[in-house]
């Protein structure tokens, strides 16, 4: 059975924003989750400015569900502060995107690539 996609992850898996990632520096964090061998991994990279992110790129590893969520959370996370990344759920891309359930384990691997990125922030970036 060929799994179902929503057109939102048609469009972010066709035409994937924000992909890529920044070289490690002032200013820029990185938050990653699961791993190849796995079969999904999620490696997130922001750049700080004023306490908030600024910008956002994602790799992933994984089918194209996977894709299309690191696409679409790389435009939602700008604007976000720490805080607000730590208490960032996975139900948010899943309404969002529609994944069947049996892949919605790996939206659990993205929520923890976003909690990561925001423990990877250090107080002292301004």
């Amino acid at each position: 059975m060929e799994p179902e996609y929503s057109a939102t992850v048609v469009d972010h898996f066709e035409h994937p924003r924000n992909g890529g990632h920044f070289e490690a520096g002032e200013g820029v964090v990185r938050g990653t989750a699961g791993s190849v061998a796995q079969g999904t991994m999620f490696v997130l990279s922001a750049r700080i400015s004023d306490h908030r992110i600024e910008a956002v790129r994602f790799e992933a590893y994984g089918c194209p569900h996977c894709i299309a969520a690191g696409s679409w959370l790389s435009e939602r996370l700008v604007g976000l502060d720490r805080d607000q990344l730590r208490a960032w759920r996975w139900r948010d891309a899943d309404q969002a995107l529609g994944f069947p359930l049996e892949k919605r384990g790996r939206l659990l691997i993205l929520e923890d690539a976003v909690h990561s990125l925001g423990e990877a922030w250090p107080p002292f970036i301004p």
